[in-house]
């Protein structure tokens, strides 16, 4: 009888040893939860905005934020990512879809690029092509290249007439 309440002693010490591991396994995955989740919202996280106004101020401040610009032409999505080197903001601008244009323009759909705008300038990161990089300005200028071109194989003959005035 001695020896079953001593190994019952023992049971309950090791179901107690058990439980024990089973809530500290358990805090830890929490704790690593949470510092994944609160690192994701520190640097990731893009507040979804919904005005140009709001655009216009998040670029000065170069606060992460998200926003959609349709126009008649496309749909344009920016996304603050942060401060870039200086008094400048890194901004990611992807075509969404292309409402106009021809079947060329359509490939652009889905491209990115990264633009790097100063503080405080309020235009828009793709009417100044020259300071951004990425796939979707490559095939922008691809784009504009081959439309030069076909124009100066269809207008050669007033070109060379124009350049026998000088």
């Amino acid at each position: 009888m001695r020896f079953k309440r001593g190994l019952r002693k023992i049971t309950g010490y090791a179901h107690y040893n058990v439980l024990q591991k089973r809530v500290g396994l358990a805090l830890i995955i929490l704790i690593i939860a949470l510092i994944v989740f609160t690192g994701y919202f520190l640097f990731f996280y893009a507040k979804p905005i919904s005005t140009s106004q709001e655009f216009v101020n998040a670029m000065a401040s170069c606060k992460k934020i998200s926003w959609i610009k349709e126009d008649a032409s496309a749909s344009w999505l920016y996304t603050i990512k942060g401060n870039a080197k200086g008094d400048a903001c890194k901004i990611e601008v992807e075509l969404l879809k292309m409402k106009q244009g021809t079947i060329e323009s359509e490939k652009l759909q889905g491209k990115k690029m990264i633009c790097i705008q100063q503080k405080g300038d309020t235009q828009f990161p793709e009417k100044s092509i020259s300071e951004c990089f990425g796939e979707l300005k490559e095939e922008m200028q691809d784009i504009i290249i081959q439309r030069m071109h076909n124009y100066l194989l269809e207008n050669v003959g007033e070109i060379r007439e124009e350049f026998k005035g000088f």
